[in-house]
Order: C-alpha cells, then sequence, then structure tokens
C-alpha cells in the first residue's frame, strides 16, 4: 500500500491533469480522490552504461576535420530504361507534374539483402512517388518533391540515399544529413533507414552527451565502434554540436523533410547556418505536402543547379484521397458532441487534435469522468515520457491519444482509424497535415471535424472548400451558409 503521506504528495502532484495518472490508475473527481489497486507501471529512463566527455567528444572532432574531402559520386545507373509510352503512361494516371524522365517500376535494382528487408515490411512494389524520385535521386539532380501525406516519400529518398553512400569514397564522417522539424519525425525517419545503414539521431529533450556516443558510433559500447553513414536531426540541436565543433565536410547529400514546418517554427536561421557549413557540390533534396513561397525560396538559393520540381496529386492543397472527410458544424455543446462521437467510435484507434497544449490535458481529463480511457502528447512533456506515449499508442496499449500539431507531421502509426479534429487548425496545411495520419500505406481512413464558426475566416472556410471539392468529399451546405 501506498502510505498517506506519500499518496498526498503524488496527488498533488498528479491532478488534475498529471501525464503519469494513466500508469498509477489514479481516479480524481471534485469529491473524491482514490487510487486503485491494479499493477503500477512506472516509466523509467533507459541507463546509459558509458558517458562521453566532450574533450572525447571534440578529439573525435578533429579526426574528421583532418580527414581530406574526397570528389563525389552522384550518377548511378541502376534503374533500366523505360520507354516512352510507359512513362507518359504513369504521369497521366498518377497525376504528376515535373520532369519525368525514367521510372523505378520495381525494386528490382536493389541488392537482394535490401530486397529481403523490404519485403519482410511487406514492402513488395514502390509508390508512385518512390518511382518518380528514386531515378532523379540515382541520377543526381537535385529535386523537390510535393506529396500527399502517406505516400512514402520517406523511402523515396533513403532508398536511393543509401545506394549514394555506398558509392562514395570511403570517408570516417557521415555522408547523409536529414533535417526534420521534429523529435518524434527524426525518429520515425531513422527507423526508415535503420535497417540498412548505421544512422544517428540527434534532437533536443535529452542529454548532450548521450548523443556524443551516437555521433562517435559507440551505441553499444566505447569497444564497438560503428561510425554512422547518416545523421538525422532537428536544426537546433544540430546547430549545437557544430558549434561544439562537429564537421559536416564529408556530407555529400542533404535532405530536408517538412521544409515548410521547419520554416513556420522558425529554423530559417538555424538550416541557413547549418548548409552553409556543407560543402557547396552536395545532392540537395527537399520534400513536403505543400510548397509554400517561403520554402519555394529557401530550395531556389540553397540548390546548386536547377532543382526538378515534382507535384505529385493535385496541385494546390492536396489531401489523400483514401481519407473520408466529414465536417461537424458546432455551436454549442461540443465536447457532448464529442463524447457521443467517441462512444460511437470506441475500439478503433483514434488521433485527436486540440490547438493548445493545456487543452489536450483537460480534454483527456473530462474524458476520464466519462469513462474513457486516453492519453496526452504535446511538447512540454520530457522527451522519455514522450517515446513511451507513443509506443503505447503504436503498439495498441492505448488506442487514444490527445495531442497537438506536434503529431501531426511525418508519424508513421499506420493503423489510425480515424482523426478527429477537435479544435480546428488556423491554417488549412495544418489540417491537411494532421488527417494525413490516417489512410497511410494504401488504407482508408476517416477524418472527422469539429468547427466553430465563431472560430474560422473567410480564407480558411474557403480553403477548406476547395481540400473537399478536390478530395471528392460530400460538402456540408451548412457550411457553404456560414456567414463570417
Amino acid at each position: 500500500m501506498i502510505n498517506n503521506s506519500f499518496r498526498k504528495t503524488l496527488l498533488g502532484y498528479l491532478h488534475p491533469f498529471g501525464w503519469l495518472s494513466t500508469h498509477y490508475g489514479i481516479f480524481t473527481s471534485p469529491n473524491s480522490e482514490s487510487i486503485s489497486q491494479k499493477k503500477v507501471r512506472i516509466m523509467r529512463p533507459s541507463k546509459q552504461k558509458f558517458n562521453i566527455s566532450y574533450k572525447e567528444f571534440a578529439k573525435h572532432c578533429e579526426r574528421l576535420e583532418s580527414d581530406q574531402v574526397t570528389q563525389i559520386t552522384k550518377q548511378i545507373k541502376l534503374i533500366p530504361t523505360a520507354s516512352p509510352d510507359e512513362i507518359k503512361d504513369f504521369i497521366n494516371s498518377n497525376q504528376i507534374e515535373g520532369n519525368i524522365t525514367n521510372i523505378a517500376k520495381n525494386f528490382d535494382f536493389l541488392p537482394p539483402e535490401y530486397s529481403q528487408i523490404l519485403v519482410s515490411k511487406s514492402i513488395t512494389s514502390p509508390t508512385p512517388i518512390q518511382q518518380a524520385i528514386i531515378p532523379l535521386i540515382l541520377e543526381g539532380r537535385d529535386v523537390i518533391a510535393v506529396a500527399e501525406t502517406g505516400s512514402g516519400k520517406t523511402l523515396a529518398y533513403a532508398l536511393p540515399g543509401i545506394i549514394h553512400t555506398k558509392a562514395q569514397p570511403q570517408a570516417l564522417g557521415p555522408r547523409i544529413l536529414v533535417l526534420a522539424p521534429t523529435r518524434e519525425l527524426a525518429q520515425q525517419i531513422q527507423t526508415q533507414y535503420e535497417p540498412f545503414i548505421r544512422t544517428c539521431c540527434v534532437y533536443g529533450g535529452v542529454y548532450k552527451n548521450l548523443q556524443y556516443c551516437e555521433l562517435l558510433g559507440m551505441k553499444e559500447s566505447r569497444n564497438n565502434i560503428i561510425l554512422p553513414s547518416v545523421i538525422i536531426g532537428t536544426p537546433g540541436r544540430l546547430l549545437d554540436f557544430m558549434k561544439d565543433g562537429l564537421p559536416l565536410n564529408s556530407i555529400t547529400q542533404v535532405v530536408l523533410d517538412e521544409a515548410d514546418r521547419m520554416l513556420d517554427m522558425g529554423f530559417e536561421e538555424q538550416i541557413i547556418s547549418i548548409l552553409q557549413g556543407i560543402r557547396k557540390d552536395r545532392q540537395t533534396l527537399f520534400f513536403s505536402a505543400t510548397w509554400p513561397n517561403e520554402v519555394q525560396r529557401l530550395a531556389n538559393s540553397f540548390c546548386n543547379q536547377d532543382p526538378i520540381l515534382l507535384q505529385i496529386g493535385e496541385q494546390g492543397l492536396s489531401v489523400n484521397k483514401n481519407i473520408q472527410q466529414e465536417v461537424i458544424i458546432v455551436y454549442e455543446n461540443k465536447f457532448e458532441q464529442f463524447v457521443e462521437l467517441a462512444e460511437r467510435l470506441k475500439g478503433q484507434k483514434l488521433l485527436i487534435f486540440c490547438q493548445k497544449k493545456i487543452d489536450t490535458q483537460k480534454l483527456e481529463y473530462r474524458l476520464s469522468l466519462h469513462g474513457l480511457k486516453a492519453r496526452y502528447l504535446h511538447g512540454n512533456l520530457k522527451q522519455v515520457e514522450r517515446d513511451y506515449i507513443m509506443e503505447d499508442f503504436k503498439t495498441g496499449a492505448i488506442n487514444c491519444l490527445i495531442t497537438t500539431n506536434l503529431a501531426s507531421r511525418g508519424l508513421d502509426i499506420s493503423d489510425v482509424d480515424v482523426v478527429i479534429n477537435y479544435d480546428f487548425p488556423d491554417k488549412i496545411e495544418d489540417y491537411i497535415h494532421r488527417i494525413g495520419r490516417t489512410g497511410r500505406a494504401g488504407k482508408k481512413g476517416l477524418a472527422i471535424s469539429f468547427l466553430e464558426p465563431g472560430l474560422i475566416n473567410n480564407r480558411l472556410k474557403n480553403d477548406l472548400v476547395q481540400v473537399l471539392q478536390q478530395s471528392n468529399q460530400v460538402i456540408p451546405q451548412e457550411l457553404f451558409n456560414i456567414r463570417l
């Protein structure tokens, strides 16, 4: 039993919105406080067997700095040439705009061991974006790719990137740098590279000396050093390591994933500083689901050659057509309508979005009072807590996750059944990325959005109508009738 003094301290810390309440099985209400007798699950951070000092890291950086800069091998001829008729049919059937000169019809160009890894993941044929972009990357071109979420764009740059790495002369340092806006997306990208090649993922929220170990190739022990060929990271943390002395002169390919989101989050200056530290003859790749003017400007300023722009799907605001979209206009009693909806969807995996961090906690608490179990996730949680919650959601230990835009970009949770916008986002781009968490990998998905007329403007309303029209969705007449 938990003694009374500790019980009061624990409840004071957790009540009413503490994230660990679900681990301790605590139920609280205005009239009572109790702790259930179910088994307690305590999350502890993983133990690091050894630490790397800054001095040791600096010595490693000196070795990398002294490594000879090699020539870049950009053009790698592995893809058989497709006929003009095959390319034309492919472009027409997949609504692709851009300079397509070849297509990767299958994965036969990969080494057998790579193909076996893909088969073990039930990946047997390339998606349209992979068919279009893999040949361009292997030709050494700079590429701008705009494609809907869930289209397989991570593997579209990871697979040719791995081949690019193997084709370069031997060097101590990494060959590929991937920049991502959030820790969660960076970790997700790492899972795509890791089965094929040694990687390192750096992001804020954890001690730097733990990531020194990965940068030095000491993931398991000091005696088993395998330097990473790919660094994946968020701009702020990577810049911290560069200021600590980490050279990037060995990088030959740079990928900016979700470049528009990085600009939205204010990372432009950090990206500029990072790219200035990388050789100018690199290959540069930009990937995103949207392509605003700000990102076009950044891409054109940092590409060494005229990049090839590919738009896969509808021009403008593009949404995966496997997602059924429903819009519910609400003037009052939104929470009551939401509870009815959640009850109806019980048993399905739900991803729920709120605008504010505190609202995710409030909504979790209010749902618990109705007997609905959920967890919340936002950027103020420690990294180890966020990892634990995401793992529970992926494995099905929890089926209802309430979050902010933190989880709207790049997270590949393939079995999300329904996305619910409890709060409608401020921008249509955020709406597109949110609902893109369902209907992934060719599956069907459902997105339900609560829309409060008093909280939107004409531009957002018109953008939403455009998205629904392009996706061949039913548009409620009430949406047209809203006067703002």
